[in-house]
């Protein structure tokens, strides 16, 4: 009877188990204004960046837990954009400028009701960040801001909606938090958000 009741238990316990592994496709937009400028020569007028695109590619694998919840390593590859047009000041010494972040920040992820088509999580994870800053004006090389290589910190949290035990919809939102200050030519004085955010959603796949 026991062995009867053991092999009951590992029969329904394998569906929650199988599914170990966890790849997610996210794309959606930066909330909120990133850097803003001043340039010493046009006093009183201000260059900000408005939210732009992101998206990234994301690994999840299962270390331990259950249909009630479970912890998982959580590996994000992600970028965020922030752009600022000429439009929007036609004295932009800058001309068009942009930023692009790209960011790893592996960490750990609980997942929540792992038995249920709904399924709250959240993460937090400790990396490498990369914040490549653009002035495309070639007569304006000597402005542009640049970033090298940190250390970055991910967090955040969302919903996957499951369909069956390989494919649903995830909607979340993260942030990134960065540690460098930028290189700054002199004239230019930068408001430098520390921690920007993104909300996105996409395909969820488990195997």
């Amino acid at each position: 009877m026991r062995y009867v009741l053991f092999v009951a238990w590992l029969v329904s316990a394998v569906p929650a188990f199988s599914q170990a592994n966890e790849i997610t496709i996210q794309f959606g937009k930066v909330v909120g204004e990133g850097r803003r400028f001043s340039v010493d020569a046009l006093r009183g007028q201000f260059i900000s960046e408005e939210a732009g695109l992101a998206g990234g590619i994301v690994y999840n694998r299962r270390i331990v837990g259950g249909r009630a919840a479970s912890l998982h390593f959580h590996l994000p590859f992600f970028a965020f954009e922030n752009t600022s047009s000429a439009a929007n000041l036609p004295d932009n010494p800058l001309g068009d400028t942009s930023s692009l972040t790209g960011f790893t920040t592996p960490g750990l992820q609980l997942r929540l009701l792992d038995s249920f088509p709904l399924q709250p999580y959240a993460f937090a994870g400790v990396g490498y960040a990369y914040v490549a800053r653009i002035a495309p004006d070639e007569g304006l090389r000597s402005l542009t801001v640049d970033h090298e290589g940190t250390w970055g910190v991910s967090a955040g949290g969302g919903l996957s909606v499951m369909f069956n035990s390989n494919f649903g919809l995830r909607g979340e939102i993260r942030s990134l938090t960065t540690g460098a200050a930028s290189r700054i030519v002199p004239g230019l004085t930068l408001d430098d958000p520390g921690t920007r955010w993104a909300a996105t959603g996409g395909l969820v796949f488990r195997f």
